[in-house]
């Protein structure tokens, strides 16, 4: 096809320019990666925010729907590592990769680290539980379990049958010949280990 004696490629194109395809090529090229950069923009801004409102509380959550294996570490500097199994208002307990269960006050938590690869959590979620170290105690005393309460520092520790727990102390009927009982408040408690 020809526009008077030009050819209609050349008309389109115009001398020395490329041709119309060429150009909505181009066109189309430079528009979708303008989108993909307005995009990666916009994710990284939505991860910013959440990165913004994360807790520790919702990091641990994050951690355990993955099943992934974390390593608490406490101001005692005790360690633990496990996988999350439940994270409640004021604690976090762990089934351990040595077996058994440890719950670990948040208060008590100095830092939370990761395997070597393992997926960055946003941790921007909030614990919908009403669930407190005491209340998981209170179950495990109806149970009369064997329980290790690790208290303060760390320097002390509690080991036995837990026996009861009332407004604001745990009793243990202490291991040895004969048995005592420990009474431990519960606020003093920032560790409490089934054994």
């Amino acid at each position: 096809m020809t526009w008077g004696d030009a050819p209609a490629d050349d008309v389109l194109r115009g001398p020395g320019r490329p041709g119309l395809a060429d150009r909505l090529e181009r066109w189309v090229a430079d528009a979708r990666v303008a989108d993909a950069a307005v995009r990666r923009g916009r994710e990284r801004w939505l991860r910013d925010v959440a990165e913004q409102e994360a807790s520790l509380a919702g990091t641990l959550l994050d951690h355990g729907e993955r099943a992934s294996t974390v390593t608490v570490r406490t101001l005692a500097g005790r360690a633990h590592q496990g996988q999350v199994e439940v994270v409640g208002v004021d604690f976090v307990g762990l089934r351990l990769r040595a077996g058994g269960v440890a719950m670990v006050a948040t208060a008590a938590v100095s830092v939370v680290r990761t395997a070597p690869g393992d997926e960055r959590s946003v941790g921007d979620r909030a614990v919908s539980t009403d669930l407190l170290l005491a209340d998981v105690l209170r179950e495990l005393a109806a149970d009369r379990e064997r329980v290790l309460l690790v208290t303060g520092g760390g320097a002390d520790a509690v080991s036995g049958e837990l026996r009861s727990v009332g407004r604001d102390v745990a009793v243990v009927r202490t291991d040895g010949d004969p048995p005592g009982t420990a009474y431990v408040p519960l606020g003093a408690i920032t560790e409490a280990t089934l054994t």
